[in-house]
This record gives structure tokens, C-alpha cells and sequence, in this order.
């Protein structure tokens, strides 16, 4: 097991919560997918409650659209949804944009979209993600060019094959959100608990 990093005072019962770097699943981004390597977890020793430190979580929920963008079969149900409540899109905004209704909308996040629609929704999302880049000030991916972004889509675009969607694993290390970070310091304090 590893060793105690820090602790504090549970939220829930206020006991004592132990914080340990491990693995964490984080569920609560929508998909069951998503796992968050070497992050601090704190574990209360008394009402057992479990609290993850999620580090920058714009950057991460990013980094794990991108994952979703790059996936070689076609997107699940659930990481459909993810990737639409990410741009901002309600069910009748998203139904309006793709030309659809909203049944048919809540049919593709039960069972997955085919193929033309995954493929024009991860267009959709890349589009988001280039007009997030050079319209803001600050964007929150950095680091990357919207030239750099279309290319990498375009790569996974060209290798989409045309099975099923499947549900894949995500590992997101502190060195992948790090790529994105604007400043060495913020790549710090990704890395090191203090």
C-alpha cells in the first residue's frame, strides 16, 4: 500500500482522511472509463468516503475529449454525451446543429452513433476546440496549434474503422494534462503534492 502523503479532515464525518498517490477511476466526468493516474486520493479512516485532488480539470476533461477524438472505432453512447455536455450543447441545441431531433439524440447516447454521425460529431467538437484556441485571451488548451489539432484529427478521421463502438480505457497521467499547461509552474504542480 503506498504511504500517507498528507491528511486532513473528512468532509463527510470529520474524521481523518489519509492521502495516498494512486490510480483513481473518475466516473464522475461522466464516463467509466477515465482513469487518473498517480493522483492524490484521500481515503477517510473512519466513514471510509474516497476524495480524488482531479488536477486541472478544464485541461483533463479536455485531454480526455481528445482521447475520445482519437479513438479508432466509433464513439459509445456515453462518450457521445460527454463530448456534447463538454462544447455546452443542450440535447435540442446539438439535435438542431446535426439536423435531427431530440429522440433521435437520446437514442445515439443510449446506443452509440453510425458511423457519418460519429465522424460529423467529432468534426463538431474539433471545430469547438480550434474555436476555443483562437478566440480566447487565455484558451485552456495551450501548448498546441489549431494546425496541430486538425492534423491529429485527421489522422485518427482517416483510420476510423467502420466497427462498432467499443468501450476503451483512458489513462490520463499528470504527464499528459502537463502537455497542455500554460507554465512549467502549473506542470509543477501536477507532479509534486505539497
Amino acid at each position: 500500500m503506498n504511504n500517507v502523503v498528507t491528511t486532513q479532515k473528512c468532509y463527510e464525518c470529520g474524521g481523518t482522511m489519509e492521502g495516498r498517490k494512486n490510480d483513481y477511476r473518475y466516473r464522475e466526468c461522466g464516463l467509466d472509463s477515465v482513469v487518473l493516474k498517480d493522483i492524490l486520493v484521500f481515503h477517510c479512516t473512519q466513514c471510509n468516503a474516497i476524495v480524488p485532488e482531479v488536477p486541472m480539470v478544464g485541461i483533463l476533461h479536455r485531454v480526455i475529449a481528445l482521447r475520445l477524438l482519437r479513438k479508432d472505432t466509433r464513439l459509445a453512447g456515453s462518450e457521445l454525451r460527454y463530448l456534447r455536455n463538454l462544447c455546452g450543447y443542450s440535447v435540442s441545441d446539438f439535435a438542431k446543429i446535426l439536423g435531427s431531433d431530440k429522440t433521435v439524440i437520446s437514442r445515439w447516447e443510449t446506443k452509440g452513433p453510425g458511423k457519418g454521425t460519429d465522424r460529423t460529431v467529432r468534426l463538431l467538437v474539433l471545430f469547438n476546440f480550434i474555436k476555443e484556441i483562437i478566440g480566447r485571451e487565455k484558451p485552456m488548451l495551450t501548448n498546441i496549434t489549431p494546425d496541430q489539432l486538425i492534423r491529429e484529427i485527421e489522422d485518427s478521421l482517416k483510420i476510423l474503422s467502420a466497427n462498432s463502438s467499443k468501450d476503451e480505457n483512458y489513462e490520463i497521467s499528470p504527464e499528459d494534462i502537463a502537455r497542455f499547461a500554460e507554465t512549467p509552474q502549473e506542470t509543477q504542480e501536477l507532479t509534486h503534492v505539497q
